[in-house]
């Protein structure tokens, strides 16, 4: 089907980019909606603005841009409308994407308007479709007749906020993967399926739908929700319609296949002050002290859904974190990426001042000028809305003026990389990398890695063979190191041969290595962490379950308690790619590395062990945080 002329307000294109009176950048639509997105740079860093007038508008959008807001002028007035089975899609495919509505950036806002899919059967059709991240949905309609209506699939790392907002749709047709909350808004199911469903695989332990306020309606017998994987879902003060079906949220799985220990992460539906037109049934009644941590109805916030990443409801501005000077640069680190820095100022104690060099739109910002002997003082943004929050928020959070931390002097820093294949660098643009070489992808620019890592080495042959001698020659020559990575294990196996294998064992050569390598990286001045060998990504043929076998294990084992005896920080990446392969099964995972290699990474899977290794690591040492640029973790 292909797209046909849109419908627009005017015949010809007339596009208005201005500031708007919240002092944000504005495009105001006069025609398609496709062409206003199209105006904002891929690279965007600020918040802009689309206005959108009253009208109908027959078309198809796709945003891949970041914090964008698309703010029709009213919910009813302006209806984005099209004719989509996404069955449609797949014989065709375009540039928009499967859906009506089509996201991809993160940051995002879409507000006062209505998105309607028009085909008029039960199959899926999205009206909206994506893999956002912090995407907020104000006072919108999102209707269809078909199944999954709003399918918002960033499996790993979505979080989604929506209020005030009216759904309707046919099977699933509300269907979040990662973080969900919902509040204020009204739900109605056009046939007798299920309204809701929710996954949350790739995180069980963390990732929630909740759901506050909010009323369901729908044709006789109406089914509230269901799930195929692990879910966790939390109706706090609900409202049931009548015609809802004496139905509890069910499992639509066969879980004859899953370990007993975890079947009860398919089974956590949570209630709190919920009730049905014409009497409660039995399966809503109150157990939300039965949730992990019993959290009470007041901690139940969208904050407190998001575990603390994200607050969409936050009027609080960033905060200034760190402030640190390198001869007459100031650098100054805040809670989350900024923007509007290009007209701030800093203040020096001697009145002298320092203006904007670079960091728009990161969380680090770098000023210049003024007297270098003079510390910085205070932060004077360009007006009274001119430096605000990147994340996205029911409202925009100003900076006004500030004291600054004291100043610290600032340097760079070096990492030394150390271990096997699975950590180096290979030559660019080849079809394998090592986590070592994703590393630099989240790094900013006061970050060093030298990786010294070398395919076929163990902790005995990559000493004798003199390379960790050379990488902390290396290391030393550009100024550390400061931190040293080490992870060995793949071809210290029993088996690999004189001068590589060596024993995992209590007493045994692999142990005595690395306590050895800690030793020597904390005797060079460098804080040592230890990394677990990663899991080979192997399954049962036939099934998506990870075939047991024990390879690395006892290297693991011996690292994590070398790690305990000597106080060191430790990634335990075996475990998180036991984690990871285990969530996205044999077919997702994929590209993660090569065909026929179940050991090595692909450059993709690089950095998604990289970002695994730095994650863990913010928690285990969390001053390594300042250095990691944390917002591109999500996008590996």
């Amino acid at each position: 089907m292909p797209n046909p002329p849109r419908v627009c307000l005017l015949l010809c294109l007339l596009l208005v980019s201005a500031a708007s009176a919240d002092g944000l950048r504005t495009i105001k639509v006069e025609g398609s909606i496709q062409d206003a997105i199209d105006r904002v740079p891929l690279d965007n860093v600020e918040r802009v603005v689309i206005q959108i007038p009253d009208g109908v508008y027959t078309e198809r959008l796709r945003l891949d841009q970041n914090r964008v807001t698309l703010r029709g002028a009213s919910r009813d007035g302006v209806v984005i409308r099209y004719n989509f089975p996404r069955s449609e899609f797949h014989k065709r495919y375009d540039r928009f994407g499967a859906g009506v509505v089509n996201l991809f950036g993160d940051d995002c806002t879409l507000e006062h308007l209505t998105i309607d899919n028009t085909q008029p059967t039960r199959e899926h059709a999205f009206a909206v479709y994506g893999q956002p991240n912090r995407l907020i949905l104000d006072d919108c309609k999102i209707v269809g007749e078909g199944g999954d209506t709003l399918s918002l699939w960033n499996t790993a790392h979505g979080m989604y906020y929506h209020r005030n907002c009216e759904f309707r749709g046919a099977v699933d047709f509300v269907c979040p993967r990662g973080w969900c909350y919902v509040r204020d808004s009204t739900f109605y199911e056009a046939h007798r399926t299920a309204a809701i469903w929710h996954d949350g695989h790739m995180d069980p332990q963390r990732m929630k739908f909740v759901l506050r306020d909010c009323r369901f309606d729908g044709v006789q017998d109406f089914w509230l929700g269901r799930n195929h994987y692990p879910s966790q879902f939390y109706l706090l003060g609900c409202r049931f319609a009548e015609s809802m079906a004496d139905r509890p949220i069910g499992v639509v799985k066969d879980l004859s296949d899953v370990p007993e220990e975890d079947r009860h992460l398919w089974e956590r539906k949570y209630y709190f002050d919920c009730h049905r037109d014409g009497g409660d049934y039995p399966w809503h009644a109150d157990n939300l002290t039965q949730a992990a941590g019993s959290p009470s109805p007041e901690e139940v916030t969208a904050a407190w859904t998001f575990d603390g990443r994200w607050d969409p409801e936050s009027e609080a501005p960033p905060e200034v974190l760190e402030v640190q000077t390198n001869g007459e640069e100031v650098f100054m680190r805040f809670s989350e990426p900024v923007a509007g820095a290009t007209t701030a100022r800093l203040v020096r104690a001697d009145g002298s001042s320092a203006d904007y060099v670079r960091g728009e739109g990161t969380a680090r910002v770098v000023f210049a000028g003024g007297d270098a002997s003079s510390p910085p003082s205070k932060l004077t943004p360009g007006g009274d809305q001119s430096l605000y929050g990147c994340h996205a928020t029911l409202a925009v959070r100003y900076l006004g003026e500030q004291d600054l931390p004291t100043a610290t002097p600032g340097r760079g820093v070096t990492i030394l990389v150390i271990g096997d294949s699975t950590v180096a660098d290979y030559s660019p643009g080849n079809r394998l990398q090592g986590w070592g070489w994703g590393l630099r992808s989240f790094l900013d620019d006061r970050v060093t890695v030298i990786n010294a890592a070398a395919n076929g080495r163990s902790s005995e042959s990559f000493r004798s063979e003199g390379r960790w001698d050379r990488g902390l020659a290396d290391a030393k020559a550009a100024g550390g190191p400061d931190y040293v990575f080490i992870q060995f294990g793949h071809n210290d196996n029993l088996g690999k041969g004189p001068g590589r294998e060596t024993d995992p064992a209590p007493g045994g050569s692999f142990r005595a290595n690395i306590r050895r390598y800690v030793q020597q990286a904390r005797d060079a001045g460098a804080t040592p962490i230890l990394v677990t060998p990663p899991r080979r990504r192997l399954y049962d043929e036939g099934t998506e379950r990870l075939r047991q076998n024990t390879g690395n294990a006892p290297y693991a084992e011996a690292i994590l308690a070398v790690a305990a005896e000597e106080d060191v920080p430790v990634v335990d990446l075996r475990k998180q790619t036991e984690d990871l392969f285990h969530n996205l099964g044999p077919t997702t995972s994929e590209p993660l590395q090569t065909k026929g290699d179940a050991t090595h990474f692909s450059p993709k899977g690089a950095r998604v062990l990289a970002a695994l290794v730095l994650e863990e690591l913010g928690e285990k040492l969390p001053e390594f945080k300042a250095y990691v640029v944390e917002d591109r973790l999500s996008r590996p």
